[in-house]
């Protein structure tokens, strides 16, 4: 009988970008408007398509080391428990499937006193191979961290 071959560890999931921030608003509050937030503040997405309500797919134009790519993306919703925590799993695909990419992005509302709530954003990737993740993990750093600070923006101004 053939040995299989030990599939090895599991892919650990890289932490890109983690975020904290207060809301002058309640958790339910902040779980009525994050979704719309979310969409109004991905820079470079381009026709998005609701597929139902918890999956999505777009297209993903990002520049990185002076090349404009257009990234299939799809989105899935999962872990959703309201008001509370929901997270959404992204896969990306480059052209010509060059790379793929698995991406979480979690978001944890929790109640503070006087009516606050804070709002934790984290994003890890996973089953990204390493050329991949030298060419790009600083642009998905940054695109992480700058959409986590376009959030926290947004939500203050509409909490």
């Amino acid at each position: 009988m053939p040995r299989r071959k030990n599939p090895g560890p599991k892919a650990m999931a890289t932490e890109l970008a983690k975020k904290i921030f207060e809301v002058e608003a309640s958790p339910e509050r902040v779980w009525r408007l994050i979704g719309k937030v979310i969409f109004s503040s991905l820079p470079g997405m381009e026709n998005l398509e609701i597929l139902d309500e918890n999956n999505f797919r777009a297209i993903l134009r990002v520049k990185t080391l002076g090349i404009l790519l257009s990234l299939k993306l799809k989105g899935e919703m999962t872990d959703i428990s309201p008001p509370d925590f929901f997270s959404v799993k992204l896969f990306l695909e480059a052209p010509a499937g060059l790379f793929q990419a698995e991406q979480k992005v979690a978001f944890a509302m929790t109640p503070l006193k006087s009516g606050k709530t804070s709002v934790t954003c984290k994003a890890t990737v996973e089953n990204l191979g390493f050329l991949p993740r030298f060419l790009l993990a600083g642009q998905a750093r940054s695109f992480a961290n700058s959409t986590f600070e376009a959030i926290e923006k947004r939500l203050k101004e509409l909490a």
